[in-house]
């Protein structure tokens, strides 16, 4: 009696722990996911305007792959058009080429370009200590000169240098200065005679994430400035009082500066089918 307990009591205690172990599998199992880069450290969030997979800013991929850039030399002057874009020490983006990041209107000298990159002059703070910054910031006696003297001679010596070092800036946050453009001696009045015509924040007009607004035809607009093909127009004042400028074409199929007929496309046309 005595044996049969105790195999009956062996093989509960068994069964217990095959459970336990199909239990603490199953467990084990279900919360063994991998997490892949959860706090998001690269170029693409809001903000930095490194497009890596189609979003400006930080937070999602470490670093894209590197892609094989053919530049083009070709000197001429570029504006960044992000809020924040990233100067960077290498055509890629990745966590150890980004230098510093600059800011919206900001011109730069731009060298060369590829399909996705500007190549530019930056300057960037060299730190410098000189035999002269040296002796000055040493105690100074009393023949020679003045505390005085000698802190606002260490503090000359002591300005910040700069130097001038090859970086890049991706396509995507910057665009080509139009050097032929030139303010208007007069505020110009257009009329929009194209069905519709879009006002751009700057003068791409292959650009996608540009677009301000949308003129109808009729519409008066006040331009302030020509360029090679296009207009900058002023617009309402922001919130604060401060003016608002935007871009359209200066292409005579879509403003002109005579006023149109009253008649609208669709009188027009109900006109010729009377006909």
């Amino acid at each position: 009696m005595k044996k049969l307990l105790i195999i009956a009591l062996a093989l509960m205690l068994a069964l217990s722990l095959v459970a336990c172990g199909d239990k603490n599998g199953n467990e084990n199992e279900s919360n063994n996911e991998i997490i892949l880069n959860p706090n998001g450290t690269g170029d693409n969030g809001a903000g930095t305007g490194d497009p890596s997979t189609g979003n400006n800013g930080n937070g999602g991929n470490t670093n894209t792959p590197p892609v094989e850039e053919v530049f083009t030399d070709l000197e001429q002057t570029i504006f960044i058009v992000a809020d924040v874009a990233s100067v960077r020490s290498e055509a890629r983006i990745a966590d150890e080429t980004l230098i510093d990041y600059t800011t919206k209107d900001t011109e730069f000298k731009s060298v060369a370009y590829s399909a996705n990159w500007f190549k530019i002059e930056y300057e960037v703070e060299v730190e410098e200590t000189t035999e002269a910054a040296t002796d000055a910031a040493a105690p100074a006696s009393e023949e020679a000169t003045t505390e005085a003297d000698a802190t606002t001679e260490a503090e000359t010596e002591a300005a910040p240098k700069t130097e001038t070092v090859v970086a890049y800036v991706h396509k995507s946050v910057a665009c080509v200065k139009d050097l032929t453009a030139a303010d208007l001696e007069e505020p110009l009045t257009l009329y929009v005679i194209a069905g519709a015509l879009y006002v751009r924040s700057y003068y791409d007009f292959a650009a996608q994430d540009n677009m301000m607004c949308t003129l109808q035809q009729g519409d008066e607009v006040t331009a302030v400035a020509k360029g090679n093909g296009w207009y900058k127009i002023q617009l309402s004042d922001d919130a604060q009082g401060n003016p608002v400028f935007g871009y359209i074409s200066s292409n005579e199929k879509y403003v002109s500066t005579t006023k149109p007929e009253e008649t609208t496309v669709a009188e027009e046309q109900t006109t010729e089918a009377a006909q």
